[in-house]
């Protein structure tokens, strides 16, 4: 007596095809909401004409030119709600602590709404932070840090508490692809019923 592995049913197939079909009907919001956060990760810069003031309506932007000779590791601080806060950047989902090359420049968003710029950490390797006070122009530079104050011990603290990488950012992006894959799914089981049925 032989295990022979049998395809499912027709009607099962037809099932299973419709289930998936539904599944990515129902999660195509997902899809939206991906397209939505990869449009507010991209800079205004990158952004269709227009669509950026619906993206990032009230965003404010702070560039940091660094002047040294060795990297630098900036972030933005707000103190809003009465103790200082890391305002989380996602330039390659980093939310703090951006690494700023000798004789470059970075571009900090933040939300001058709800989240206005209070200062910016200037860090070297270590513990070794200074701040960066706020101007208003929304250009800074760094031509050496020895000139610059040393950052409050609660601002640090605020700093290393802080999560580095942005993972919310990938979990929801990867959620995203979830109706394209079911899309697919669907598609390859009816693929599979046509090899079958043909």
């Amino acid at each position: 007596m032989t295990n022979e592995v049998r395809p499912p049913q027709p009607g099962k197939r037809r099932l299973l095809r419709m289930i998936l079909l539904l599944s990515a009907l129902v999660t195509s919001p997902l899809l939206c909401y991906g397209a939505i956060l990869m449009a507010d990760l991209l800079p205004s810069s990158l952004l269709p004409s227009g669509l950026d003031f619906f993206v990032n309506l009230f965003e404010a932007r702070a560039e940091v030119q660094n002047r040294t000779g060795e990297t630098l590791y900036v972030t933005a601080i707000t103190t809003t709600y009465g103790r200082p806060m890391v305002i989380s950047q996602n330039i390659a989902f980093r939310q703090r602590d951006i690494p700023l090359q000798p004789n470059t420049s970075v571009v900090l968003t933040y939300d001058s709404a709800d989240l206005p710029l209070s200062g910016i950490a200037v860090c070297r390797v270590g513990d070794d932070c200074r701040l960066l006070v706020v101007n208003g122009t929304g250009r800074y530079s760094v031509d050496s840090v020895e000139t610059l104050s040393r950052l409050d011990p609660g601002w640090l603290a605020a700093i290393r508490s802080h999560p580095l990488y942005n993972d919310r950012a990938v979990q929801a992006l990867a959620l995203s692809l979830l109706p394209i894959l079911l899309l697919f799914a669907s598609w390859y089981v009816g693929r599979l019923e046509r090899q079958i049925a043909g």
